[in-house]
């Protein structure tokens, strides 16, 4: 693994850190162009990855890989919406029947009716009664925390799922499971996800003091240095 040269590859080229740098702001743009410049930087699908970032060229291209890469981590991360989601619906709906059974119907009506934050009353209501809500919350822990460990393994395997549908040509490739799960469960591949988790942590820290521009350089830096790691990785595990 080269880390140092998918650390430096960001900045090897500012021109093109700079065109990464705007279309970062733009909505829309940096979720499917953006995306699909970091899965080109993988070096996935090219006899031999380069230590510098790609051109900024085919962009209808570049739009179709990302908007492809972006609806495969939404289906990854479905089963994690799905039981947060039902554990929170608990959660609420448990919190709910409990003040109806505690609080005055006039007052619960009140609460139903008006949303809790278009009125300081019914806040307090719901801050001197918090404590109605905790069956509810007990109830929905092991869901959320479910949840929770979902969202860890779908953030984690998605990438190669990406990977997989780059390397393929195929968007059904992102769902060939046994492959992804072999390329992900490895330690090459392990090291280099950590490795860019931490990356991340260190640039949205660091440039976040920057005005303006701060948050999209790291942004858009991290996510070519995240790519590069894990092609690396994807090329790697044979």
């Amino acid at each position: 693994m080269k880390y140092e040269e998918a650390l430096k590859k960001p900045f090897t080229d500012f021109k093109k850190l700079a065109i990464g740098t705007v279309l970062s702001i733009i909505p829309i743009v940096n979720f499917t162009i953006l995306q699909g410049f970091a899965m080109e930087s993988s070096g996935v699908g090219k006899a031999k990855a380069s230590s510098k970032m790609p051109e900024w060229k085919g962009w209808s291209y570049l739009f179709v890989k990302g908007l492809g890469a972006t609806v495969v981590k939404l289906i990854y991360a479905l089963p994690a919406l799905a039981v947060m989601g039902f554990g929170i619906g608990i959660a609420m709906g448990d919190m709910f029947a409990m003040m109806a059974n505690n609080l005055s119907p006039e007052l619960t009506a009140q609460i139903m009716g008006r949303g809790f934050a278009t009125n300081e009353q019914m806040v307090q209501v719901l801050a001197q009664n918090w404590y109605l809500a905790l069956p509810g919350m007990m109830k929905a822990a092991p869901l959320v925390a479910l949840g929770g460990i979902l969202a860890l393994l779908s953030s984690f395997m998605a990438p190669v799922a990406v990977l997989n549908y780059l390397s393929k040509k195929d968007f059904a490739a992102a769902f060939d499971l046994s492959r992804v799960m072999h390329k992900a469960f490895n330690t090459t591949y392990a090291l280099a996800w950590i490795t860019a988790l931490l990356v991340g942590i260190v640039l949205l820290t660091v440039l976040s003091f920057v005005p303006l521009v701060g948050a999209p350089i790291a942004l858009f830096a991290l996510s070519v240095i995240s790519y590069s790691l894990y092609g690396q990785a994807f090329k790697e595990t044979k």
